[in-house]
């Protein structure tokens, strides 16, 4: 792939743009939440406008949302927990039928594209905990719609070890078990905070595609969260797909330099540098449900994932909140993309992972 440089938006471009973007069927494999976490509260209200409103309008048609605590809130993150968040998404469902699509297959997946509605995925981050050393709940749990299952957090658990270990001794026996019946029921493997060795295990032990649903490239920033070469190249090998991160600790170029959207794309190109379109697409990790509480108690535990961005500037400069995702597309356009390249990195990469693994 030729080296992409980026060129002015002008008013060709800018309809070009806008296009593709009501066109594309456009997931997010990390959107985080829709409900604030245990108290099951939506995001506040911006200019006048719902978060479900503003995501419906930017676009979206689809996003893995977070069950339970891991990653995203305090407390004991257990099964209970998990099962808490599912019971509120489905109340939530049924209270918002007209904008809100459960994504448990293909058919779904399409069905929020056509109804112009929002799609959303069952997933986790951190799963060791969630299940309780106990494989058989996955099958419960897909039941219920789980569908994005990621292995480890920043931390090591019965699975395996997260990304800011300073050993990582791998997967574990119950680990691979996990995936194993994973691949089975026909749940996606998230590699998202896995540490090296955990991650390239993961991806030999899984017989299906995987993702790493929100992470950019170590080669370009050189954060333990990012991915290495070699995770890139062995989940290409498999046919799975990376999302791009807005955050940014994770794209900035520079350290106490808030990032830009072209920073974000510099990711979206070395990925597809290294290993092809077709295995990078959108992970944004937006978390519109942020709290000033909460996220004093994240910057207290772990102060070297976001190295010292203010909570009002955790994302790319312009690339901030759902409202912005035609300006990633915008971008894609400026920097030499073709429309099916565009279309696969807003969305058909994920798509094609999603009927792959889920079998419908």
């Amino acid at each position: 792939m030729p080296e992409r440089q980026a060129r002015s938006l002008n008013d060709e471009t800018r309809a070009r743009a806008r296009e593709l973007h009501r066109g594309a069927t456009i997931i997010d494999s990390e959107g985080v939440c829709v409900l604030m976490p245990t108290v099951h509260i939506p995001p506040a209200l911006v200019d006048g406008r719902s978060y479900l409103d503003r995501a419906i309008g930017s676009g979206l048609t689809a996003m893995n949302v977070t069950m339970g605590l891991g990653g995203i809130a305090s407390g004991v993150d257990d099964f209970r927990a998990l099962l808490n968040s599912i019971y509120g998404h489905l109340v939530y469902f049924e209270l918002h039928p007209d904008q809100l699509v459960h994504v448990q297959s293909i058919a779904d997946l399409d069905r929020a594209k056509r109804e112009r509605k929002l799609g959303i995925i069952f997933g986790v981050q951190g799963f060791g905990t969630k299940m309780e050393g106990d494989v058989t709940l996955i099958r419960i749990l897909h039941k219920l719609g789980l569908r994005v299952v990621q292995l480890t957090n920043n931390e090591r658990n019965p699975l395996g070890c997260g990304c800011i270990e300073k050993s990582d001794t791998g997967l574990t026996q119950l680990g691979r078990a996990a995936i194993a019946e994973m691949n089975r029921v026909g749940v996606v493997v998230d590699l998202a905070h896995a540490g090296e060795q955990t991650a390239l295990e993961a991806f030999e032990c899984s017989s299906e595609p995987c993702m790493i649903s929100h992470a950019n490239a170590r080669g370009l920033n050189d954060h333990y969260r990012n991915a290495t070469d070699a995770m890139l190249k062995a989940l290409a090998a498999k046919g799975g797909v990376i999302g791009i991160t807005c955050y940014a600790s994770f794209c900035r170029k520079e350290p106490g330099v808030r990032p830009s959207i072209d920073d974000v794309v510099n990711h979206v190109v070395y990925v597809a540098d290294l290993v092809g379109i077709d295995h990078v697409g959108l992970g944004s990790d937006f978390f519109e449900s942020e709290s000033e509480v909460r996220f004093s108690d994240f910057a207290n535990y772990y102060p070297s994932v976001h190295r010292a961005h203010r909570m009002d500037e955790l994302y790319a400069s312009g690339l901030e909140r759902v409202d912005d995702l035609h300006r990633l597309t915008e971008a894609l356009v400026c920097r030499g993309f073709t429309d099916e390249e565009i279309a696969a990195v807003l969305g058909g990469n994920h798509r094609r992972v999603f009927e792959k693994v889920w079998r419908g």
